[in-house]
């Protein structure tokens, strides 16, 4: 087998061409790196304290991440670094990894009827092209979210992000807008 067939990455969208699923040991390795920083408090801080990816890059822990991922023969390309930066840095801030879609998730309604995350703060999201500035937003809005959202959704989404100018057939944040105003309470007069 040449290396470039053996090669594989992290955080798989869809399914492999023979039709069989995508492999997610990718997807349980950040489960279990996530569920880790239980026993290692003061790296798991730094993360969710940390303002910039390269903050999360100095964290030792974003590095065991990073050689799990290696460890289980996964290609990580020095380009691919900030944004699992960005994945292990939100996936510290999460205080429950609940089963859904991260758009309906920041969409869902709260007690008065209105989105949990403003539609102002979702535009802001999906106007992003600069992964720093990603980093912020979505780390703002798992605040408004009391940290509970999908795990491997927040991770796919981040993989997957980039600028408008490289759109591609399927592009997240499409994904993302649909998800979110299908589970928010817009009115028509907005």
């Amino acid at each position: 087998m040449s290396e470039s067939m053996s090669k594989k990455y992290p955080f798989p969208q869809k399914k492999k061409d023979d039709g069989t699923p995508p492999d997610v040991r990718s997807f349980e390795l950040l489960s279990e790196w996530r569920d880790g920083l239980e026993g290692n408090k003061g790296d798991r801080a730094a993360l969710r304290r940390a303002s910039s990816l390269a903050e999360v890059m100095f964290v030792p822990s974003f590095h065991i991440f990073i050689n799990k991922l290696r460890n289980e023969n996964y290609a990580i390309p020095d380009k691919t670094l900030p944004k699992l930066a960005a994945i292990a840095g939100l996936a510290a801030r999460l205080k429950k990894d609940v089963q859904g879609k991260l758009g309906e998730q920041l969409g869902t309604p709260n007690a008065s009827e209105k989105p949990l995350l403003s539609e102002l703060r979702m535009r802001r999201i999906l106007a992003c092209d600069d992964l720093e500035e990603l980093y912020t937003l979505l780390r703002r809005a798992l605040s408004i979210v009391d940290g509970a959202a999908s795990l491997s959704d927040l991770a796919l989404t981040v993989w997957n992000w980039m600028p408008l100018d490289e759109k591609r057939p399927f592009d997240y944040r499409r994904r993302l807008a649909f998800d979110y105003y299908a589970a928010a309470p817009i009115s028509s007069n907005s």
